[in-house]
């Protein structure tokens, strides 16, 4: 019990220290981008990267702004999902769905983020540049079908435990 208090205790300092301020300042600078070109110099450095103000790459930071609210949502999630465990009602509904949904949008957003910053690569750079080997993405894809996969084994844990409880 003293981990999980230790787990919730840290999850709760990031959420309240980076994820609230976070979301404001990421929708701001994602719709403010469209309106003032130099907003784009505060990610990247004009020497690493040749990035002009077209469209394309203003759409394509707006996605991935829109990629770090997914992963806040997840965090949320898994936040919530922490509650549950503190109330000792580990078998609730609401986490095998925040489980499930966790695992889904971090598929979703691992595949979607590769194929962002690959798309983003050929029009920054000119280049058709894929890397096959390991990349945060496949690690973020592979959580993803964790979460899948532990809700699966609480659904098959609350059915057990349904069971039980109902043999004398």
């Amino acid at each position: 019990m003293r981990r999980l208090i230790i787990l919730k205790s840290l999850v709760d300092f990031i959420w309240i220290v980076t994820c609230i301020p976070l979301v404001p300042i990421i929708l701001f600078i994602g719709v403010y981008q469209f309106f003032d070109n130099s907003i784009i110099s505060l990610f990247f450095n004009n020497d690493e990267v040749n990035i002009d103000s077209t469209l394309i790459s203003k759409v394509l930071i707006f996605l991935a702004l829109m990629l770090v609210l997914v992963f806040i949502y997840c965090f949320y999630l898994f936040r919530k999902t922490l509650r549950y465990f503190q109330k000792r009602k580990p078998f609730h509904v609401d986490v095998m769905t925040n489980f499930n949904k966790i695992g889904a949008l971090l598929m979703i957003s691992g595949i979607s983020s590769s194929i962002l910053f690959f798309v983003f690569r050929l029009f920054s750079d000119s280049k058709f540049q894929m890397s096959l080997g390991l990349t945060p993405y496949i690690f973020v894809i592979c959580l993803g079908l964790f979460f899948m996969i532990l809700s699966e084994v609480f659904m098959v844990a609350k059915h057990a435990k349904d069971e039980n409880e109902l043999t004398i």
